[in-house]
């Protein structure tokens, strides 16, 4: 398959992708998308109009915590939409607005930490569900993930900044960790959403 990796950063993504397949990237800022074109990917774009100037479509889009950062996600859903060939897949993980920090423990530092001006909406996965199905996707897969275990929590809730799963590594078991973030899942407060969904 050809991927796009859409706000593909500095092409960390763009480069694990094109170990093995055809892949390119988009990047609106100049600055990243320069770094991003180093990365052995096909082709970094500044935006989607240089995209359709080439009719070029793709098998795969994925965006990794990119959603969050629509002002109007409706729109951008559309112009993805738009760069897909029919049955295309797109696959987007993105920061969950049910997070435990943010609605069980309603911890202020990550509330402070998380809501800023580049991150104008969250999402939960009825929402996510809705944006993509009303913008004509077939919803394949929309489950909860959870990335940081109860280390990292302790420390936002003790000291009140982030990296706890780095300075506090130890503290607990991986294996108090893993069971901690399985019960996030299920209680529905985890901390990332998955969605892959299917242009109709």
């Amino acid at each position: 398959p050809e991927i796009l990796d859409f706000g593909c950063g500095d092409g960390e993504m763009v480069e694990l992708f094109a170990k093995s397949f055809k892949t390119s990237g988009l990047e609106p800022d100049e600055k990243a998308r320069m770094l991003a074109s180093e990365c052995g990917g096909e082709r970094i774009y500044a935006n989607t109009d240089e995209v359709q100037e080439l009719e070029k479509f793709f098998d795969v889009v994925t965006m990794f915590h990119v959603i969050e950062h629509f002002y109007d996600p409706d729109v951008e859903i559309a112009r993805i939409y738009n760069l897909l060939k029919p049955s295309g897949v797109l696959f987007i993980e993105t920061p969950s607005s049910q997070d435990a920090l943010l609605t069980k423990y309603e911890n202020t530092e990550y509330q402070n930490f998380t809501y800023w001006s580049h991150h104008p909406m969250l999402h939960s996965k009825e929402s996510l569900s809705s944006l993509l199905s009303r913008n004509g996707f077939e919803i394949l897969e929309n489950i909860g993930t959870q990335r940081h275990g109860l280390d990292n929590h302790l420390h936002w809730l003790s000291l009140g900044k982030p990296g706890g799963h780095d300075y506090w590594k130890g503290l607990v078991s991986a294996e108090t960790n893993r069971l901690y973030e399985l019960d996030l899942v299920e209680k529905g407060i985890n901390d990332t959403l998955w969605l892959v969904a299917k242009r109709i």
